[in-house]
């Protein structure tokens, strides 16, 4: 008889195995898992509430900026701030949520909003430190305020106001040109370069549209 043919046919150290031990055993570690992964539903049910807030207060501040209503938005940033501390406060407080999708998406719109409020209001841009992200929520972010920008600009060309709309492709084109070096691939950095790539495009865009009622102008 072969030698693997003995070791299947004996029990081995599973003589050893006391059901009821093994079930108590299990039964406790279980036990710990389930009280670990509540408070994990917990949170995270919290923190889905949370961010539907955020989401509600950077749009609600976004519009209202394109409103030229800057009074209104800072009202909306204010608030978004105080519920986004919370917010990351918590998130921090488990590992596997503050480094999840879900925590990334909700922190890219408070980058969003927050880094669009701040160019525009006061000329200023607030990196991921200042707003107490990682920097992946800030990169997507950062991608987005390139299209809020173009709106912008678009809003200043229907004005004929085309000094302002040239000053904002610049912001954009000194976005793009600084996160376009970032060669990584999307498993280090999701969504982003496809941010990037779009953010191109939309340049682009705005640079033929400016170009074309420039040639248009008289003299």
């Amino acid at each position: 008889m072969r030698e693997c043919d003995v070791a299947l046919g004996e029990c081995g150290g599973l003589e050893r195995v006391g059901l009821e031990e093994l079930r108590g055993r299990l039964r406790s570690m279980v036990s710990g898992i389930d009280a670990v992964l509540a408070r994990r539903e917990a949170l995270r049910d919290e923190l889905i509430k949370m961010g539907r807030d955020i989401v509600r207060l950077s749009g609600w501040s976004i519009n209202a900026i394109h409103l030229s209503r800057l009074d209104e938005a800072a009202k909306h940033i204010d608030s978004m701030d105080s519920v986004a501390r919370s917010f990351i406060e918590k998130a921090r407080s488990d590992p596997l949520i503050w480094h999840s999708g879900f925590v990334n998406n909700v922190l890219s719109e408070y980058v969003e909003a927050k880094v669009f409020y701040e160019l525009v209001a006061g000329g200023r841009l607030p990196g991921p430190d200042d707003l107490g992200v990682e920097i992946i929520p800030y990169l997507q972010g950062l991608g987005d305020v390139i299209g809020e920008l173009r709106r912008l600009a678009l809003d200043y060309l229907r004005l004929g106001r085309l000094g302002c709309a040239e000053r904002l492709l610049g912001i954009m084109e000194v976005l793009y040109y600084e996160l376009r070096v970032l060669e990584y691939p999307d498993a280090l950095m999701p969504g982003v370069r496809h941010k990037i790539d779009v953010a191109r495009r939309l340049i682009d865009d705005t640079k033929s549209l400016l170009l074309s009622i420039k040639a248009r102008l008289p003299g």
